[in-house]
């Protein structure tokens, strides 16, 4: 058995050899440069690579296991002459005129033997001399009126490129670019601009002259569609964001020309699902046709689609590992119908010790949602939808619950921008595994009046959202307003009570959002500071009564990666205790000092109101990431005069600073949140059910509680206590906190 497990090893390391005994000459293990910028220049290391067809070695290619998996890069000699000469040009296009490149140095640090190949750094020297500042910028139409010079002098504030900057050849097409597209965002479908560019290499200075023919004013004409083979033309041509000139209607008008319009038209056609390509282009073949044909070249996708995945979610005191699988058609049956199904399971693992005496217990989660989609109404203004959910979960990480929802729902887009959702829900949840302490204590998160271990919800929710963000997966400028409300509608339970016991109470959620981009000089080539601002509130208002009962999911909760973070997922302000024991509560002394088992449940008591506020000044560096500092505030309250005058009991507030790398799904976002301490973190529990008092132990993850004694401590009430000064949250996420 063992020659045959070497053998097999053998096998696989000769198909992966060393990449020493693959290359027969010299394997450059890195390249850098002598003479340029630092690390944080505009001409450093990793900028002159760039435009080298010489490559150097992936990281790690002579550390073992990893040699066998990695590709080297062989020392081509030729290859690094024409490089240099690469890299003179690039200077010259980055302002550097006078720049020059010269020479390579090779510096030996491994030697070439029989059959192994040699290791050499290349070590590029340059002396890039004085840069080049642009003097003068200007702008040059055939067209000279009002609007023409506000649409310049609009272009211009937001260019790329601007007077006093140094010279930068792509910031000067790009430039180029941004006046052609702003004349044809604005109707001028037919607009050109040309730049002319004028150096003075001993005065380090540069002249540029944009020159812009706007041509003629046009509008959209006649819309042709290639590559549809399943899909029907209706269903493409609904999805267009623009009226264009239509033949069979002869006295439609159509809108003027926009490029911006082309692009969310192409978007709008991403967004079916129907197709894996899209080309939204016009036809400008003749600049004198005041309507421009549109061509849109679609390429049908796969019409179903089934996806399994899987990741692990980790908070330092559980571990959640889950599964999930996806199916999606997107032409049910031939039809225009749109079916979704997805599952998900998996666990809750407790892996830190709640208290000295037992763990946090193992949970089993699952999930399963049927939804149907048909939004090819009204030339895909009115959408409507149906769906209905299973879970199996833990509330707040506390309470187990099981529920059923099902819901129908109508959508209207008044705008691309403008949209409306309503409909009616109805929700079955039901707590179980519950002692009897715990189905006692929900009365403290539901009312008073409440003594059942399951509810029935009926209601109906509307929602408002107008969105003006240029990238919703992170935005730079524009705003975001979003409005809920719900009504629920009393329904009798299944005792026979009557409607009286049903639920009865509204719930508006409204909520604002902006993005400022801005620079810190007038000089600066772009906008690089983008100023965001949150604002949120949540009014929950019973109908029956400030005392009657209202479902605790409903309640107002603050905290987390995208509300105060400076504290763990909804845990602002006051919590209860819960205590239940293995073999029945212990009587004093304690079971006569013998070790028996605890159960501690804590739930957040939450709030009917509730405002919260963020602030994030955010930098785009470079290579993907950028760098944040924000600051939260919020209040929550139990009741509205909780709100009035000094609001010390109820605000809350930190701060902290972040570090984001763009990816194509959004941001992947570190947040480091701190905050001084409140009552929740030196008091412990407001409230306790059937718990001795030597078991009124504050929460074993709040900072100041972090070890048993400290917990006992603020338990007994120890003025002595050692509570660190600040507490700290570290989340990590995908997408911006706003």
């Amino acid at each position: 058995m063992g020659l045959c497990v070497a053998l097999m090893c053998a096998a696989s390391l000769s198909a992966c050899s060393p990449p020493r005994r693959e290359v027969e000459a010299d394997i450059v293990r890195r390249i850098r440069f002598e003479g340029n910028g630092g690390w944080f220049s505009d001409h450093n290391d990793l900028q002159l690579r760039a435009p080298m067809s010489q490559r150097q070695s992936p990281p790690f290619t002579f550390t073992f296991p990893f040699m066998y998996f990695t590709q080297p890069s062989p020392l081509d000699l030729p290859s690094i002459e024409a490089d240099g000469r690469r890299i003179a040009v690039w200077y010259a296009h980055h302002g550097w005129f006078d720049a020059q490149f010269l020479g390579w140095e090779i510096r030996r640090a491994r030697a070439r033997s029989e059959g192994r190949a040699g290791v050499v750094d290349l070590i590029g020297h340059v002396e890039p001399g004085e840069t080049s500042v642009i003097r003068e910028l200007k702008v040059t139409t055939d067209r000279e009126d009002k609007a023409v010079t506000t649409l310049v002098r609009a272009t211009l504030g937001n260019a790329a490129i601007r007077e006093g900057d140094v010279f930068n050849l792509e910031y000067v097409q790009k430039t180029r670019q941004q006046l052609q597209d702003a004349f044809q965002d604005h109707g001028e479908a037919y607009a050109k601009a040309t730049v002319s560019v004028h150096a003075w290499p001993s005065e380090k200075v540069v002249d540029i002259t944009y020159s812009v023919d706007p041509g003629i004013r046009a509008r959209f004409g006649q819309v042709v569609i290639e590559g549809l083979k399943e899909v029907e033309t209706e269903v493409a041509l609904d999805s267009l964001t623009f009226l264009y000139a239509d033949p069979t209607h002869p006295g439609q008008p159509s809108d003027v020309f926009s490029l911006k319009a082309l692009r969310a038209s192409q978007q709008r056609l991403y967004e079916t699902g129907l197709f894996s390509l899209v080309n939204v282009e016009p036809v400008l073949d003749d600049p004198t046709n005041p309507l421009v044909p549109i061509r849109v070249e679609l390429h049908e996708a796969k019409f179903r689609r089934f996806r399994v995945g899987g990741g692990v979610a980790f908070d330092y005191f559980t571990l959640r590992p889950q599964i999930s699988t996806e199916f999606h058609d997107v032409r049910l049956g031939g039809s225009k119908l749109q079916l979704d199904l997805t599952a998900s399971g998996g666990a809750i693992i407790g892996v830190v010790r709640d208290d000295d005496q037992k763990g946090l217990p193992t949970f089993l989660t699952g999930a399963a949602e049927l939804r149907l989609n048909y939004p090819w109404l009204l030339h895909r203004k009115l959408g409507l939808s149906g769906g209905a959910l299973a879970r199996n979960d833990l509330q707040f990480g506390s309470l187990p619950y099981w529920s059923l929802s099902a819901d129908f729902g109508m959508r209207y887009a008044f705008t691309p921008r403008f949209s409306i959702n309503l409909g009616p829900k109805f929700e079955y949840f039901k707590y179980y595994s519950l002692t009897s302490e715990e189905k006692d204590a929900t009365r403290l998160q539901f009312g008073p009046s409440f003594n059942s271990d399951n509810y029935r919800l009926l209601s109906f929710d509307v929602g408002l959202r107008y969105d003006r963000r240029d990238d919703i997966l992170s935005p730079h400028r524009g705003s975001y307003w979003a409005a809920d409300i719900r009504q629920s509608i009393p329904i009798p339970d299944f005792s026979g009570r009557g409607f009286e016991e049903g639920f009865l109470y509204a719930r508006v959620d409204a909520e604002v959002r902006a993005w400022f981009p801005f620079r810190l000089s007038d000089k600066a080539r772009r906008l690089p500071f983008v100023l965001g601002g949150r604002a949120h509130a949540r009014v929950v208002l019973p109908q029956r009564g400030l005392d009657a009962p209202v479902p605790y999911p409903d309640l107002a909760f603050l905290g987390g990666p995208n509300s105060l973070r400076g504290f763990r997922t909804n845990q602002v302000g006051p919590y209860d205790l819960v205590c239940s024991y293995a073999n029945g509560r212990p009587s004093p002394p304690h079971n006569n000092g013998q070790s028996y088992e605890v159960n501690r449940t804590y739930l957040p008591e939450g709030g009917r109101f509730a405002i919260e506020g963020s602030g994030e000044l955010r930098y785009d560096w470079a290579y993907g990431l950028s760098f944040a500092l924000f600051g939260d505030v919020g209040a929550l309250a139990g009741q509205f005069s909780d709100l009035r005058g000094p609001a010390s009991g109820v605000l809350r507030y930190g701060g902290g600073v972040g570090l984001r790398y763009a990816t194509p799904i959004g941001p992947i976002r570190i947040d480091i949140g701190l905050r001084p301490l409140f009552a929740e973190d030196t008091q412990g529990p407001q409230s306790s059910w059937a718990c001795n008092s030597i078991d009124r132990l504050p929460r074993a993850y709040d900072l100041a509680s972090s070890t048993r004694a400290a917990r006992q401590a603020i338990a007994d009430g120890d003025p002595n206590n050692r509570i660190p000064p600040l507490a700290i949250n570290l989340f990590l996420a995908i997408g911006e906190a706003f």
